[in-house]
Formats: C-alpha cells, sequence, structure tokens
C-alpha cells in the first residue's frame, strides 16, 4: 500500500513539473512573437514631399497703429466773438473754406483810422515834396542855404517814412480782419466741432478738428531678409479679424459702396527704412492704405491680416507639417524608414503652406499626420499625398 501511495506522489510530481516546464515554454515563445511582430510593425503615418512652390504669404499683426499724414487741429488766428458756424461734423472740407466767422469790434474801428490817418499823410507828403522841389530849386541859383535845403530833404524823406508805416499798419489791420474768418488748412472732413455762434474765443484757441482719411499710413518691423524681397510700389491686401475696422472714434462718413467689417483694403509698400543698400537686421516697412470707404480712422487695430498681390518662390511645406507651436520643428522620414523629428527654421505662411529657411530640402519627405505618442526612430509607413 505505500509502495502504491509513494508511486503516486512520484507521478503526480512528474506531471506537475511537467505542466510548469511546458508554461514556461509556452510563454518564452509568446514573448518572442511580440518581439518579433513589434519589431516588424510599421505605424501608417501620412506625408508630403518638401517643395518649392508660389505662396503669397499672409502678415499676421496682432496690433497695428493705423494714422493719418493730415489731420490738424484748426486755431483762431483772432480773438473774437463766433458769429457763424459755417460748417457740421463730417463736412467735407477744401484748403481755404471758411469754417468760422467771427467779430472784433477793434479792428473795424482801427482800420477807419487808419485811413483818416493815410489821408493826412498823404496831404503832408505832398506838402513836404512840394517844399523840397522849391528848395531845391533855390539851391541850384544858391539863393538858400545848404541848412534849409537839408531841413526840406528830410522833411520831405520823414513824411514818406510815415506814409509808409500808416499804410503797413493798414495792410495789418486788413490781415486781422481777414482773420476773423477761420479757414480749413488742408483738404478733408470736418471731425469735431467745438465751439458755437455766439462763444468768445481767444487767439489761439482750437475751433475744430479737420482731417484727410482717404489715405492711411502703418508701419511693420521685418527682418532685413524678408524686407530684402519687398519692394516699393508692391501691392497688397488689408484685412481685419472680427470687424472691429468698422469702430469709429470720430464718425467719419463712409463712403457708398464700402463692404463695412468685411471691407478688404488696398495696400500698398511705399518705403523701407533703413534703405536696403544699408546693412541692418531689422528694418521699418510704410505701407500706405487706400481708405476711400472711409471705414478706418486713426487707431489701433487688433488681428490684421496683410496679404501680398503677388506671389515669391520658395521651398514649403503644408502648415499640419508643424508639430509645436514655437513653428520650429517637423517630423521627417529618414532613409531607413523611421521617423525622425527635425529643427528647422521657418519663414512666412498663407494659410495652407509654410516657408522653410534652413533646416529641410526639397524632396523630403515630412510627415503631415498626427504624431504625438510616436517615438523619434519608430519606423513608419508614409503614404505620400499632394505630390506635383
Amino acid at each position: 500500500m505505500k509502495k502504491y501511495f509513494i508511486l503516486g506522489i512520484a507521478l503526480i510530481t512528474i506531471l506537475i513539473a511537467s505542466l510548469l516546464g511546458y508554461g514556461v515554454y509556452l510563454n518564452e515563445r509568446g514573448e518572442n512573437q511580440i518581439t518579433e511582430r513589434m519589431e516588424n510593425l510599421r505605424i501608417p503615418l501620412v506625408g508630403e514631399r518638401a517643395q518649392v512652390r508660389e505662396i503669397s504669404p499672409i502678415t499676421k499683426m496682432d496690433l497695428v497703429n493705423l494714422y493719418p499724414v493730415e489731420m490738424t487741429d484748426v486755431v483762431s488766428l483772432e480773438s473774437g466773438r463766433i458769429t457763424n458756424v459755417l460748417v457740421e461734423k463730417n463736412s467735407h472740407v477744401k484748403t481755404g473754406d471758411p469754417l468760422f466767422t467771427l467779430v472784433d469790434e477793434d479792428i473795424p474801428l482801427k482800420i477807419r483810422q487808419a485811413d483818416s490817418d493815410i489821408l493826412q499823410a498823404e496831404a503832408a507828403l505832398i506838402k513836404a515834396e512840394n517844399s523840397f522841389h522849391r528848395y531845391e530849386q533855390l539851391r541850384e541859383v544858391e539863393a538858400v542855404s545848404m541848412e534849409k535845403y537839408d531841413e526840406a530833404a528830410a522833411n520831405f524823406k520823414a513824411a514818406k517814412a510815415r506814409l509808409e508805416n500808416i499804410r503797413a499798419q493798414r495792410e495789418q489791420l486788413a490781415v486781422r480782419q481777414s482773420r476773423l474768418t477761420v479757414t480749413s488748412p488742408i483738404d478733408g472732413e470736418v471731425l469735431m466741432v467745438y465751439q458755437q455762434a455766439g462763444s468768445y474765443v481767444k487767439a489761439g484757441s482750437v475751433v475744430a478738428l479737420v482731417g484727410n482719411f482717404s489715405t492711411m499710413y502703418f508701419t511693420v518691423p521685418v527682418e532685413g531678409r524678408v524686407a530684402n524681397m519687398m519692394v516699393p510700389g508692391r501691392l497688397a491686401d488689408l484685412y481685419f479679424l472680427g470687424g472691429n475696422a468698422a469702430q469709429k472714434s470720430y464718425g467719419a462718413e463712409y463712403a457708398a459702396g464700402n463692404q463695412g467689417r468685411d471691407e478688404i483694403f488696398e495696400a500698398r509698400l511705399v518705403k523701407v527704412t533703413p534703405p536696403l543698400d544699408e546693412p541692418a537686421s531689422i528694418r521699418q516697412v510704410v505701407w500706405e492704405v487706400n481708405n476711400s470707404a472711409g471705414i478706418l480712422e486713426p487707431g489701433v487695430y487688433t488681428g490684421a491680416r496683410l496679404k501680398p498681390r503677388s506671389q515669391r518662390r520658395c521651398l514649403c511645406v503644408p502648415v499640419e507639417a508643424v508639430t509645436d507651436y514655437s513653428r520650429d520643428e517637423v517630423a521627417v522620414l529618414t532613409p531607413e524608414g523611421t521617423l525622425e523629428y527635425r529643427q528647422v527654421k521657418m519663414g512666412s505662411s498663407d494659410g495652407k503652406y509654410i516657408e522653410i529657411v534652413s533646416g529641410l530640402s526639397e524632396g523630403e519627405t515630412i510627415i503631415t499626420s498626427e504624431v504625438e505618442g510616436i517615438k523619434e526612430g519608430t519606423p513608419v509607413d508614409v503614404t505620400l499625398e499632394g505630390d506635383e
């Protein structure tokens, strides 16, 4: 009985050992198969080749300060009481157009007094001139002394000088009288009227604001490399996100045919400073904006976009290829078929493609599909799109 018991225990032990050994074998074999399959696994991705393309890169400006060349205060050059306001806000005026009339009662009185003084001075001059000529004739025959002759000559000159002085005063009064009509110093639109009829103003007081907003300007700082490609006269489309271009501060009138918040403004490059023939890493580019629609006014605008109407050729990749917020990295397919993260220097973008300044060569395959979580060196299988 004892013999059979020991034999049973031995058989059970052998069976357990066999099962354990077989389990270890299966586990090892499974791990090897998994490893082999993982080594042969290639993640499917989508890509595109870096190519030289023609793009119209869009310049994004978070803030742009628009300013007019002509915007000025209208100043009264004389003191007086306003009798008439000849314009209203939003009136269109030209240089020299009357805006206000003033009255200063002292000036007409002084002008009449000057006219009377002129008549007296003219009479005194005639008398002094006749006396001088008489003494001049007497002097020729030595019938009068040199002292009397010199005195007559001096009186004649003094009478002429007095008449000229009074006439100059009369002209000055006439100028002052003309200044009682306050005129526009520039062509433009009356933006503000600060004074009303009946108000008394002193010389130097601001009575209105006139501006010409038909043409506006703004400046953009750019790298020297980019500025070298900018030529004065180049045209671009300027537009604003969110429609804040239609918000007015001065309330200037809109012109007929405007598109309101959807208006696209024609911008023309007018100047690059410093000039391109002078070395500089950063330059200021001055743009002129056609505001004939009357939508824009001076001020700071947000969400501005500038899109050139002409295209330029450069090495580009789709914007989907950008892998980070700093826009300096793309994922590239290596010759070995693995994934590589490449540091590059990017330029401007047209919204669909982005310029590659350095770090990438034409014809290299870049990944445009999502690569988050994929480690560098991972084997990938890339399907190309967009080949031309």
